[in-house]
């Protein structure tokens, strides 16, 4: 059965009335929740596993600038001329989405809607501290160490 947007605000609000969620508009903005199609029986459940989705994914980005092994090469000039207060802020990200991320895993042993609900404000808090962060972060990677030299590559024989 297809979840229709104004069913999903409807039911998302009567519940952000009960537990103090965040608003919709926002938490939409921010987590693209709107893309849950099908009703559930365990609405805040699905709800966090698409806002961690977003987590999840900002957690392995910012694995890969601390551990390039395998890092695409578009990220290199950035990665090798990050700033040591660069590192400090990704450390910092880090930690925070990284504590969410194992709460989160913690809560799919079981269903607890006031505990979900309660979840979902706090990632919500987190994402909205480390989101000026994290566009520092980005704001820097678009602009990499500007005195970086520019290696050429020449025969030394």
């Amino acid at each position: 059965m297809v979840f229709e947007l104004k069913d999903f605000k409807k039911k998302y609000d009567s519940l952000a009335g009960r537990y103090k969620l965040p608003d919709f508009s926002k938490l939409n903005g921010d987590f693209e929740v709107d893309k849950i199609d099908k009703e559930s029986e365990y609405f805040l459940r699905v709800v966090r596993k698409v806002i961690m989705e977003k987590v999840v994914n900002s957690l392995n980005f910012l694995d890969m600038l601390v551990n390039p092994v395998n890092a695409p090469r578009i990220y290199h000039a950035y990665i090798k001329g990050m700033s040591v207060e660069d590192r400090k802020i990704i450390d910092e990200i880090y930690s925070a989405l990284g504590k969410l991320s194992l709460e989160s895993l913690a809560m799919e042993i079981g269903y607890d809607e006031k505990k979900e609900a309660e979840f979902i404000a706090d990632v919500f808090k987190v994402w909205g501290e480390m989101k000026p962060k994290f566009e520092k972060v980005m704001g820097n990677m678009k602009k990499p160490n500007a005195n970086e030299v520019k290696r050429e590559r020449g025969y030394f024989g």
